[in-house]
């Protein structure tokens, strides 16, 4: 099993590809938190009604 990840072109394809996706996922995950953390944040500082509490026509 070793010899065929580090011996064989598909192999080191196989175990490159995988250590980039155990980098990238994490970090795009993290990416979505902090993003939807910071929409929470502005969407509670400007604290205005929408348009179903002032009707259609504010």
């Amino acid at each position: 099993m070793y010899e065929f990840f580090t011996t064989t072109n598909l192999g080191i394809i196989l175990l490159t590809t995988g250590q980039v996706l155990l980098i990238v996922v994490p970090l795009l995950v993290a990416l979505a938190f902090i993003l939807w953390a910071d929409r929470k944040v502005w969407a509670a500082v400007q604290l205005r009604k929408g348009p179903n509490v002032v009707g259609a026509f504010g």
